[in-house]
């Protein structure tokens, strides 16, 4: 069966499900004065074919992320006939567009010629290419060639892996300094494998353990070599913004890497927020590392493994523990059907662990570590999570280095773990093709690729939650349906409530809301002494998801139009664009303004006036 071609439309619709963009100057006054004068323009659009680029061009300006993507260059390559900046723009451009194919880039996004004016080409250089070279591809099949496909994949290709360290760092070190993540962060941190095939140079291969049913219904194990590489983050919990990256081959562990990804993000950071918490899983449950980030002042949260000393330890001291309960009620159905449910959490927190032998400073020869001597931790176990056993295993037990009075912020801090394969690598799987369309098969095809994925996936969501901050959008109420939230603390012994049930505000949809919350009331900004200023968090999207997203943006943009009179262009609504060019309209939609109002918002008739309405004939 062939592969199925994609569209121009179906690269509008994945535009827009993705990203709303732009590469010049917007001035709609300008460009307004200069329609109502009737001087000659360089182009009109339809906004749907480049509209929905517009925005994010002046957020990357306003936040110095451009200027950063002007000084980044590939020293491979020889000879340059454009700047750098424009093959970050292009390939960029490709992963918000979702193009499929190398080869069909002609064909979607070189010969669009509002978006490549917004790039910063003109209609010349998209009609007759860069270069000779492109003279055979310029036929009447492909009409446009503004460059060969290949030349974009080869070069991007050809940038050294401390090149594109420099260029993603140090776009989110822009962020950081535009106020975008908050002063203290909750970071979580995973790893995901990225899968090729065995053809690619330099991939790795690890060999999987999976489980399968025959044909009488027997599950069975068997091996599978997997080809490939594995793709390390670390996001904010609280903006699902990644901070720090690290690609290694498929078979490399996750936890030896962990310091070094710390302390980059922690430079991506610095001054203006840092790192507080972290989270992770069992595959970083390595002693010698947490141990590192012990004494790097941050407060860990890791799940034990179930052959632990350690977790044994906590299991026998939490016999004698009392046992703090949280009682979740949760609204189920509508109206008539509603009906309620609660949900129960137990959990109990041990302290004075010394039993991890790994967990512990360099050892020194010659010397011995008594157990006294040894560094502390603390335990939170979780023998009902919300109604249900946690595992087959028994309680779940987290090891931390933090305080565990209130042991909540433990078990909700490790439960937010989940937003960076939900909100990172499943979003990036699916809606930015992160384990696809590869410019070349080659180790340095797949760290280009990786790397301008995520760094699209940072950059738009910053945009998206810096423009709604601007809109002054306030941040909806969750969709979680629960309705009240009791804490309380009970003998274990006994069963006698200790301390009486205390309402907690369920508002907050994960941790990293709260614990915001607390610093920017209690703490300052790193390195300063002034109060640290609300951030943003993800809950400004109110969940809206990608589809969703696109169909607004469908909607609000569907009758506008974008002029270019180079080098500027503005947006306006078609019935405004009427009253511009001087066409009498002879009944105007009722939610826009009147001829009158409009000339005069854009500087067009000075004496027109403002507070009255007049008819448009």
């Amino acid at each position: 069966m062939g592969t199925r071609v994609q569209t121009a439309a179906e690269i509008r619709e994945n535009l827009a499900e993705q990203l709303d963009w732009r590469f010049a100057e917007r001035d709609d006054a300008r460009v307004a004065q200069a329609l109502h004068q009737g001087e000659v323009v360089d182009a009109v659009h339809t906004l749907d074919e480049a509209g929905l680029l517009d925005g994010f061009f002046a957020f990357l300006q306003e936040t110095q992320v451009l200027d950063h993507w002007q000084t980044v260059t590939i020293a491979a390559v020889q000879r340059v006939f454009l700047p750098v900046i424009y093959f970050i723009l292009l390939y960029g451009t490709r992963v918000l567009f979702g193009i499929e194919s190398t080869n069909a880039l002609p064909s979607l996004l070189f010969s669009n010629v509002a978006v490549m004016t917004l790039i910063g080409f003109n209609a010349w250089q998209v009609a007759q290419g860069l270069t000779q070279r492109g003279v055979a591809l310029r036929t009447e099949a492909s009409e446009y060639t503004l460059m060969d496909p290949q030349t974009l994949a080869g070069t991007i290709c050809k940038a050294h892996a401390a090149e594109l360290e420099h260029l993603f760092n140090g776009t989110i070190q822009r962020l950081a300094a535009s106020g975008v993540f908050p002063a203290l962060v909750l970071s979580v941190v995973d790893g995901t494998l990225v899968e090729t095939t065995a053809q690619f140079q330099g991939c790795g291969c690890l060999a999987v353990t999976k489980r399968q049913r025959d044909r009488q219904g027997v599950w069975f194990e068997y091996v599978e070599l997997v080809y490939g590489w594995r793709l390390i983050a670390l996001i904010d919990a609280l903006t699902l913004i990644p901070v720090a990256i690290k690609i290694v081959p498929i078979q490399n562990q996750e936890a030896p890497y962990l310091v070094d990804l710390v302390r980059q993000a922690q430079i991506n950071l610095a001054p203006h927020s840092q790192i507080q918490w972290l989270v992770a899983d069992r595959a970083y449950v390595d002693g010698p590392s947490l141990y590192e980030l012990d004494q790097m002042g941050i407060i860990f949260t890791v799940i034990a493994k179930s052959n632990m000393v350690a977790r044994t330890t906590a299991l026998a001291l939490c016999a004698q523990a009392d046992i703090h309960e949280r009682v979740e009620t949760v609204r189920h159905g509508y109206g008539h059907d509603r009906w309620f449910e609660e949900w129960v959490t137990r959990v109990q927190a041990v302290e004075g662990i010394r039993t991890w032998a790994n967990y512990r400073p360099p050892k020194v020869p010659g010397e011995r570590l008594a157990l006294p001597d040894r560094p502390v931790l603390n335990a939170v176990v979780v023998s009902l999570w919300r109604n249900q056993t946690p595992s087959k295993d028994g309680p779940r037990v987290y090891l931390t280095n933090g305080p565990v009075d209130n042991p909540w912020p433990t078990v909700d801090g490790y439960d937010d773990r989940s937003w960076i394969e939900n909100g990172l690598f499943r979003n990036s799987k699916q809606f930015w093709r992160l384990t696809r369309w590869f410019p070349k098969k080659t180790a340095a095809g797949v760290r280009s690729h990786l790397t301008f994925v995520v760094l699209m996936v940072a950059t738009a969501t910053a945009y998206r939650l810096w423009d709604q901050a601007q809109a002054g959008a306030p941040a909806p109420p969750p969709d979680h349906q629960i309705e009240s939230v009791i804490q309380r603390r009970v003998a274990v012994d006994t069963g006698e409530i200790i301390t009486a049930p205390v309402p907690v505000d369920p508002a907050p949809t994960h941790l990293a809301s709260a614990l915001t919350a607390q610093s920017r009331a209690e703490v300052t900004t790193p390195n300063t002494t002034e109060q640290a200023p609300d951030g943003l968090a993800h809950n400004l999207l109110g969940g809206q998801g990608a589809r969703r997203w696109r169909r607004q943006l469908q909607r609000e943009n569907r009758d506008k139009v974008i002029v270019f009179m180079e080098p500027y262009y503005g947006i306006f609504d078609m019935h405004v664009f009427l009253v511009l060019t001087g066409i009498p309209v002879r009944q105007s939609p009722p939610h826009l303004d009147s001829r009158a109002e409009i000339l005069h918002r854009y500087g067009c008739d000075t004496n027109a006036a403002t507070n009255e309405r007049v008819p448009d004939t």
